[in-house]
């Protein structure tokens, strides 16, 4: 994620946006009017922007270890809380993983790096005595279904796409194109200095 999410910073750079890192907004209202098009992508925030009280959080942990010499990748989804996937990238390895709905922590929990350890080493016995570099958690933005819509806002075109759960990379680019569809059915022209984004 950190390369193509810098892939996608020097595309938006490229494009000719501006990007405000420090900014941070407690409501939709204080970015009405400040473009023609906001576009809401927060994720797990727009419950408290939109509001929007169908949004919750599914606790995500992996561990990242040493690679013993790993180089295919290995996922399967099974039902229920626990996920099994190998990743390698060059000199480590990415273990997973967990969906556990409705908890709000990013403290790891021993319990659960054991057991991940365990499903992984079943798959691949290599990483047994794989050296642990980190414990990662995360919060997926969860919601029954994705919201990629538009929201009657005045002057001001407000359109979310937010709600994606753990699918936001694979439906990213789709919901983007639907985005610029519907902008576009609308009769707006998209200018440099007329939209914005929030995320």
């Amino acid at each position: 994620m950190p390369v193509y999410l810098d892939y996608l910073v020097r595309r938006c750079l490229a494009a000719g946006a501006t990007m405000d890192l420090c900014r941070r907004i407690a409501s939709l209202d204080e970015v009405r009017g400040a473009a023609a098009t906001v576009i809401n992508c927060t994720g797990l925030g727009a419950r408290e922007l939109v509001p929007d009280a169908s949004m919750y959080a599914s606790l995500g942990q992996l561990l990242v270890v040493e690679n013993p010499g790993i180089d295919e990748f290995f996922q399967e989804n099974a039902h229920g809380d626990e996920l099994t996937y190998i990743f390698p990238h060059h000199d480590h390895v990415v273990l997973g993983g967990c969906s556990v709905h409705h908890v709000e922590s990013y403290r790891p929990t021993a319990e659960v790096a054991d057991a991940i350890l365990e499903r992984c080493v079943s798959i691949e016995p290599r990483l047994a005595h794989a050296k642990i570099i980190a414990h990662r958690v995360g919060l997926r933005p969860m919601r029954e279904q994705a919201r990629v819509e538009p929201e009657n806002s005045g002057d001001t075109s407000l359109m979310h796409n937010y709600g994606h759960g753990a699918a936001g990379v694979s439906l990213s680019w789709g919901c983007a194109e639907q985005i610029g569809r519907i902008l576009l059915e609308t009769g707006y022209r998209q200018s440099r200095s007329s939209m914005t984004g929030l995320r």
